[in-house]
């Protein structure tokens, strides 16, 4: 068998996730065509296609027992879907989370390795027994999924071949499935433009300077008496996907402690007593310092509200987009 009857599959395989990656990855192309392309059967097929490849790297024998072309397929796609779930999450345990680049990169990986080793393999089985893809005769083959055909005595049944016509229902339900697979998958490729990478959200933390000169979250301030102030700084991260401007409120509230002084048992009204913006670019922090400190003795807490835009008339911890605070017990 020439050697681009039976690597061929899996060099196409090899050279086509290394294109998705280029076209996905590096580009990072957002043409709906182009992405649908690149994306379905990196998803689809080629995960699951490298492995079979990679397992059984025979033709079907002279009794028909093996995978063929029809089989292979079949199977890549119920393959694919479990093996990119499988790598989604186990990302989600990754600092990226769910998200285009280490979903991406596995994906190409493992198809790429296992289509190495499939050819491998493959170079390993003496030739009359290497498996060569045959399109023409696995698309005239598919017709036989769907009837019962009788059988010579001592020939065997192909694989997907129905013996009775409840398999042919299950052969038609087969089909149904991997049909809704791509078209799941066609659509995914075609919103994946428009989802972020990661939900849109802002951080808001305190952090203040140690002995060592460090700005840290360990060691803010927790007793402070009446008109007493101390450094600190207010740190605003942007990951909104834009420029925001954000309004930040200083606001005091009295608390009544337990007997003990371990349990809030009441919170009291609250006061605004200072305000300001910030404007901070999309993937960017802007640290502000304040000197903040009650204007009361007892034990208070000392919120700082962030609003996106303008902040309302009455602030309060339960209108606030984020919030943070200073807990000042005596």
């Amino acid at each position: 068998m020439k050697p681009h009857r039976w690597a061929g599959d899996l060099l196409a395989l090899v050279l086509f996730s290394a294109l998705a990656a280029v076209g996905i990855l590096v580009l990072g192309t957002t043409i709906t065509p182009i992405r649908i392309a690149l994306a379905l059967p990196l998803v689809l097929l080629l995960p699951g296609y490298a492995l079979i490849s990679a397992l059984f790297p025979e033709a079907p024998d002279e009794d028909g027992q093996g995978l063929g072309t029809v089989e292979r397929v079949v199977l890549s796609i119920a393959l694919s879907l479990a093996i990119v779930s499988m790598i989604a999450y186990a990302a989600n345990f990754t600092p990226y989370g769910i998200t285009l680049l280490p979903i991406g990169v596995a994906v190409v990986a493992w198809s790429v390795f296992f289509g190495l080793v499939g050819l491998l393999r493959r170079a390993r089985v003496v030739p009359e027994n290497r498996y060569g893809p045959g399109i023409g005769a696995s698309v005239s083959g598919i017709p036989n999924l769907f009837r019962v055909r009788n059988r010579r005595r001592g020939e065997h049944r192909q694989a997907f071949e129905p013996e009775n016509k409840r398999h042919v229902l299950l052969n038609v339900t087969l089909v149904f499935s991997l049909l809704v697979l791509l078209v799941g998958g066609a659509y995914m490729a075609i919103a994946a433009p428009s989802l972020p990478d990661e939900e849109p959200h802002t951080e808001l933390y305190l952090l203040s300077e140690n002995d060592d000169g460090n700005l840290t979250a360990t060691d803010l301030p927790t007793n402070l008496s009446a008109g007493e102030t101390a450094p600190i700084t207010v740190g605003i991260e942007n990951h909104e996907g834009e420029t925001q401007t954000y309004t930040t409120v200083v606001y005091q509230q009295e608390v009544s402690l337990s007997d003990d002084g371990r349990t809030v048992e009441n919170v009291g009204n609250g006061t605004e007593f200072d305000r300001f913006e910030t404007t901070v670019e999309d993937g960017e922090t802007e640290r502000t310092a304040y000197e903040a400190g009650p204007t009361t003795d007892g034990d208070v807490y000392i919120w700082f509200l962030l609003y996106h835009g303008d902040a309302p008339e009455n602030p309060s911890p339960d209108t606030a987009d984020e919030t943070t605070r200073l807990a000042l017990i005596d």
